[in-house]
């Protein structure tokens, strides 16, 4: 069954509104990308069908993390590398490690790359560099896959329906505290959070595939 994002078009409009995002600046993004040649079919091999699991950054020190199929959402990048786990894919838009990213990339992790409006620069300091296997945008674009999302976790979570895995068991995720993985205390990441709970909710609603 194909996973329908038809709701998620609402939710981006608050969203833009509520944080202030630019169209503008998405087309930028979208055009800044455009020539960018990507191989999605990768991407889809290591979800369709499979039985994943979803690390975000609100995981604490000592959880355990299993070492196949796992996706990680940017920050939590860095829990999976000091447990000796290469992820099989890293949904990011760069406001992470960028060192871990580079790493992780050597050793076969294939790189999600989300281009957005305010991280036109970064995508273009280390697009080369990353040599990302998929890049999505903000709205859809005939040169850029776009499966909604947010913030990388629900992103990821977003993808992974949409490309039809088995299961996702949801690892790591806290919406009322700023993880040991998620950086530095903002009022701003904890508004983040509620979305993102309130985005991975509705998917919950929607598909039986998703696990807690």
């Amino acid at each position: 069954m194909i996973f329908d994002i038809d709701w998620w078009w609402s939710f981006q409009e608050e969203i833009s509104e509520q944080f202030d995002f630019s169209k503008d600046r998405e087309a930028v993004a979208s055009r800044l990308i455009s020539n960018v040649k990507y191989n999605s079919f990768s991407i889809r091999k290591r979800i369709e069908d499979k039985d994943l699991i979803l690390v975000g950054a609100g995981l604490q020190k000592d959880t355990d993390i299993p070492s196949s199929n796992v996706i990680v959402a940017d920050g939590a990048l860095r829990a999976c590398l000091e447990r000796n786990i290469i992820p099989s894919l890293i949904v990011t838009d760069l406001d992470g490690y960028i060192p871990d990213i580079l790493w992780a990339r050597k050793q076969g992790s294939e790189i999600i790359l989300h281009a957005h409006g305010d991280n036109i620069a970064r995508v273009f300091q280390y697009l080369s560099d990353i040599n990302p296997n998929c890049i999505t945008t903000t709205y859809p674009s005939v040169s850029s896959n776009c499966w909604g999302g947010f913030t990388d976790g629900d992103r990821a979570l977003m993808m992974s329906l949409s490309l039809n895995c088995n299961t996702i068991k949801m690892i790591g995720f806290d919406y009322n505290i700023i993880g040991n993985y998620s950086g530095d205390y903002s009022p701003r990441k904890l508004e983040k959070l509620r979305w993102a709970q309130k985005i991975i909710e509705t998917c919950m609603e929607k598909s039986n595939k998703v696990l807690v």
